[in-house]
């Protein structure tokens, strides 16, 4: 395990902070610094200097580091780049499909023309962003697109609980794929667009199946964690 942290340089794109008061913008550049691979999982975090590389204070960098607690990209334990386990997926899976599988029902009740098309665009870009491996924009899309999802199914107490759960397994995606192929990427962008399918139908069981079937499956074949269908709430 590393106990040191080399200078991070903001991603293509991201200017260097300019202000002490943007958290939000410290854990951006943090969270784009771990999808490129400059923080690796498991390595320590420390404050002090990730402070003095980004320009700001420790206190800004700690609402930073929290934000990206709760996202799952870090742990606070001595503070380290998160490295889950194959048991710490399953047992996240679990709990996601769980209750995805309820959003997913009450989304397909709500689906509209208009919100089909939203989600095609956003799956479109998906599957641009894979193609070009661009990471960061492909993460972006697939957070808006399962976002919109929670969103069409009414309850923003499930939309709540899915953002504690489901980005761990985002997270575990990034921080565990090969570092020289978007194939897993491309599939993911497959398995988006056939869960819209599901969704486009408005029945919810059509929709449950297409969510169910093809989540594991490519959880299943790209990260070689399984969970039993039969498992997830009937």
């Amino acid at each position: 395990m590393r106990t040191s942290t080399a200078e991070i340089s903001p991603p293509q794109g991201l200017r260097r902070l300019r202000s002490r008061s943007i958290p939000e913008e410290a854990a951006q550049l943090l969270r784009d610094a771990i999808i490129a691979g400059q923080l690796k999982p498991g390595e320590r975090l420390v404050e002090q200097k990730l402070a003095a590389s980004l320009g700001i204070g420790q206190p800004t960098l700690r609402e930073a580091l929290k934000e990206l607690e709760y996202q799952g990209f870090v742990r606070k334990k001595g503070t380290y780049v998160t490295q889950l386990t194959k048991e710490d997926f399953r047992q996240i899976l679990e709990v996601r499909m769980t209750l995805e599988v309820l959003a997913i029902e009450h989304a397909a009740r709500n689906m509209s023309k208009e919100e089909a098309q939203e989600l095609e665009e956003i799956v479109r870009g998906m599957e641009s962003s894979a193609q070009k491996f661009d990471l960061s924009a492909f993460h972006k899309g697939d957070l808006a697109f399962h976002r919109k999802v929670w969103d069409l199914a009414g309850n923003p107490y499930l939309q709540l609980a899915l953002e504690r759960v489901a980005f761990g397994l985002f997270a575990f995606v990034l921080l565990h794929r090969d570092p020289d192929s978007n194939k897993e990427f491309l599939a993911s962008g497959k398995q988006h667009r056939q869960i819209l399918a599901g969704l486009r139908s408005g029945d919810p069981g059509q929709a449950r199946k297409a969510f169910v079937q093809s989540t594991l499956k490519f959880w299943k074949e790209y990260h070689q964690v399984g969970l039993d269908e039969e498992s997830i709430r009937a």
